[in-house]
Formats: C-alpha cells, sequence, structure tokens
C-alpha cells in the first residue's frame, strides 16, 4: 500500500488511562517514543495497522530495536506492555494495532484515495488526446458584444457632438 504521511494524535493523549499507566513505569519517556514510532511505522507501510515491512516479511523485535534504535530489551519491554494493555495484538508473531482507525483516518484516506484515482484517470486521458492529436480545451467562447456595443457608443456620443456644435455654430452666427 502507499505511503500515508500522517497519523491522528488526540490532544488529550497524554490524559489516557493507558499513557498514564505507562507514565507510572520505569523508563517510560523510552515506551512512549517506541509507541510513537510503531504509530508512525505503521502509517508509513499503511497496511491496515499491521507492521509488515513487505506483504511476506513482519517485523521481528530485532528489527524494530534496530529501526527505532533502540536496545532490544527495551523495544521487548515495551512491546511486552503494550499487548498488555491491549495496545497491539500479535498474532503469528506479526503485530497489529487493534484500534487502528483511532491513529488513522480511515474514511478519509478511502476519499483521498478515490480522489487520486480520478485525477489520474482525467490525466491519463488527457495525454492519451494529446498523444492522438485530439487537443480542446475547455475553453469558453463569448461574444465580442461589448466591442460592437463600445463601437455604438462612441458613435453616438460623435454624432451628438456634431450635432451640438452645429447647433452652438449656427445659433451664434
Amino acid at each position: 500500500m502507499s505511503e500515508i504521511k500522517w497519523i491522528k494524535i488526540t490532544t488529550d493523549i497524554f490524559d489516557d488511562e493507558k499513557i498514564c499507566l505507562i507514565d507510572a513505569l520505569p523508563d517510560p519517556d523510552a515506551i512512549l517514543v517506541i509507541w510513537f514510532k510503531i504509530l508512525t511505522l505503521a502509517g508509513k507501510h499503511n497496511s491496515n495497522g499491521l507492521l509488515m515491512m513487505t506483504d511476506k516479511v513482519h517485523y521481528t523485535d530485532e528489527m524494530l530495536a534496530t529501526i527505532f534504535r533502540r536496545p532490544l530489551n527495551t523495544v521487548r519491554m515495551a512491546i511486552g506492555v503494550f499487548e498488555q494493555f491491549g495496545m497491539i495484538e500479535i498474532i503469528d508473531g506479526i503485530i497489529s494495532l487493534p484500534n487502528w482507525e483511532k491513529h488513522q483516518n480511515v474514511d478519509g484516506m478511502e476519499k483521498i484515495k478515490e480522489q487520486t484515482r480520478n485525477r489520474v484517470a482525467k490525466y491519463r486521458k488527457k495525454q492519451k488526446n494529446l498523444a492522438l492529436g485530439n487537443v480542446t480545451g475547455n475553453v469558453t467562447v463569448t461574444d465580442g458584444n461589448a466591442l460592437e456595443e463600445d463601437k455604438d457608443k462612441n458613435k453616438n456620443r460623435l454624432d451628438k457632438d456634431k450635432n451640438k456644435k452645429r447647433i452652438t455654430t449656427t445659433s451664434s452666427g
């Protein structure tokens, strides 16, 4: 799946009771950093909350420790906490985020994908028409009425001016 550049984090995340419980544990900052790294990794690969490097390769604890640049024991401890608190599930060795919709606007992503599909289809159609020589733009043609009206107004004004001059010269003479 394609990479998404954002995840949802609510402003009250640090009021969440699971986060408060993590704050009471030893080394809470490292655990929370790992949590955010897991969320961003899941968003980056956009596999519906599964931590998968490819379609066939899932991340191991060792891989995560390397990627997150954290000690393996810290990563394992954090994963154990997240699993205990129901923040992740591990099924057949694959780490899954059960509430992924909470962290990712799944409906919004589908809307973006649909808009992108439509935009790409429109672009490809345009490119195909250009290649075939069927070039037509969406140009709106309007009549040049304004120019004709201006000419008529100018002519009428000139005629009035001539009439005024005639009246002025005949009355003064």
